[in-house]
């Protein structure tokens, strides 16, 4: 029979919340100050206090840090059971595609790829062919689409034209639908909606790309 955790005070049980609310949203645990600027606690030291009943009580493991690292860190926190939900990278700061620039440390930054392209509504399709090429979309290139079922006209979209699927850019004219690549050897797809079953499946929000 598994020993019972010690219960958690209010304040306590709210951050350990906190905590596992943002491990599975944004993929990772928050950072000293997140804590404090999301409970108003003035003191990093507060925040480990905090941290350090959790771990006591068997709520969460941490990490420890190397002892010279003075600056307080949260991100070495897990609690077992607790998956993330989103996916995220380190943030390192600025760099010049020009004229070369100072590096500024953004110190325990991270890129959140959901919060980029926004979290909900969204999923992702691979390309194949060249059709967006001018568009600078190539073949293997992942879209990310936003899901809707309406657009502009000049809105790269993902449409479902019979049960062939495509990516083009949307123009709605009196008496058709016109889907065109951005590619100048190819020919726009005019479509009847009167004749043929046409659906926006969503409109393109990004564009991933492995090198």
């Amino acid at each position: 029979m598994s020993e019972e955790k010690v219960a958690l005070t209010a304040k306590q049980q709210k951050i350990y919340n906190y905590i596992i609310k943002h491990i599975e949203t944004k993929g990772f645990p928050p950072a000293i100050r997140d804590i404090c600027t999301e409970f108003g606690i003035s003191s990093p030291n507060g925040v480990m206090c905090h941290l350090k009943a959790l771990e006591a009580k068997g709520y969460i493991n941490r990490v420890q840090k190397h002892k010279n690292n003075k600056r307080a860190q949260a991100r070495g926190i897990t609690i077992p059971g607790v998956t993330s939900g989103g996916y995220s990278l380190p943030l390192l700061g600025l760099v010049a595609a020009g004229k070369a620039i100072e590096v500024t440390q953004q110190d325990d930054e991270r890129l959140e790829l959901r919060e980029l392209f926004g979290s909900d509504g969204l999923f992702v399709v691979k390309v194949r062919g060249t059709s967006m090429i001018e568009g600078h979309i190539a073949d293997g290139d992942y879209v990310v689409i936003r899901k809707c079922e309406t657009c502009d006209n000049g809105d790269k979209v993902v449409a479902m034209v019979e049960k062939a699927m495509t990516l083009k850019k949307y123009f709605k004219r009196k008496d058709a639908i016109h889907l065109h690549p951005m590619n100048s050897t190819m020919e726009p797809i005019v479509v009847d909606p009167t004749r043929e079953d046409i659906r926006i499946l969503g409109v393109l929000t990004g564009v991933i790309r492995k090198c």
